[in-house]
């Protein structure tokens, strides 16, 4: 099936059956509150599309955009300061990088080089603050593996019809959520909390660092590494 869906004109019947087809699809187009992505269910057969279509360094890391702040929770274990820092931020137009999971094999993990010369396995997840018309993507009941909906450097899509045609065309399901933000999220390290090293910014994006700054207490910490 590759053809637009409008996300606002879901009934309940209609957001079951794009669950499945979401499950089932080879590579989607979806939106989020801040751009467009390309991705869908947890498995290496989805990342290995991604890369393909994009054009993408297969070294470089996908990351996992969650429905909602308790699926989250429920699937990436977290130390406490960590679990508080996730519940102060999200949702919102954030990516933020944390230590991967025990038990989790897809997306391969990222690796982050520290101050301190060590490299760290990491993960990036997201939860958008879904807008209205997206509504639907919230109340899915699993994550989707996902990167922006460009080509590899290119540039990012606020909304569907800005989507390269090579890219939706290698699609099977296209989600149509209207325009987004138009600006990607900010990337924001929190792999220091457990070692007391506070958080850094390694993207901005659309999330600014004094709001950041002000959800996590009001310090600015930018730890070394």
């Amino acid at each position: 099936m590759n053809r637009a869906v409008d996300l606002a004109a879901l009934t309940a019947e209609d957001e079951a059956r794009l669950a499945a087809a979401l499950a089932a699809a080879s590579l989607a187009c979806f939106p989020t509150d801040t751009v467009y992505g390309l991705g869908g269910r947890l498995a290496p057969a989805t990342a290995d599309a991604v890369v393909r279509v994009k054009g993408r360094d297969p070294d470089k890391p996908l990351q996992v955009v969650f429905p909602t702040v308790a699926l989250l929770l429920e699937t990436v274990p977290f130390v406490p300061a960590l679990r508080t820092a996730v519940e102060q931020l999200l949702p919102g137009p954030l990516t933020l990088v944390v230590p991967y999971p025990p038990g989790l094999d897809c997306p391969a993990p990222g690796r982050l080089r520290t101050a301190r010369g060590t490299t760290l396995a990491t993960l990036g997840v997201r939860v958008p603050d879904w807008p209205g018309r997206m509504a639907a993507m919230g109340r899915l009941r699993f994550p989707l593996l996902a990167s922006s909906a460009n080509p590899s450097g290119g540039a990012d899509a606020a909304r569907l019809d800005d989507v390269e045609p090579a890219v939706l065309a290698a699609c099977d399901l296209l989600l149509d959520g209207g325009t987004t933000g138009g600006v990607s999220s900010t990337v924001l390290d929190l792999t220091g909390l457990e070692l007391g090293l506070g958080w850094r910014v390694l993207r901005q994006g659309g999330a600014g660092y004094d709001d950041i700054a002000a959800r996590l207490g009001g310090e600015r910490k930018d730890g070394e590494r």
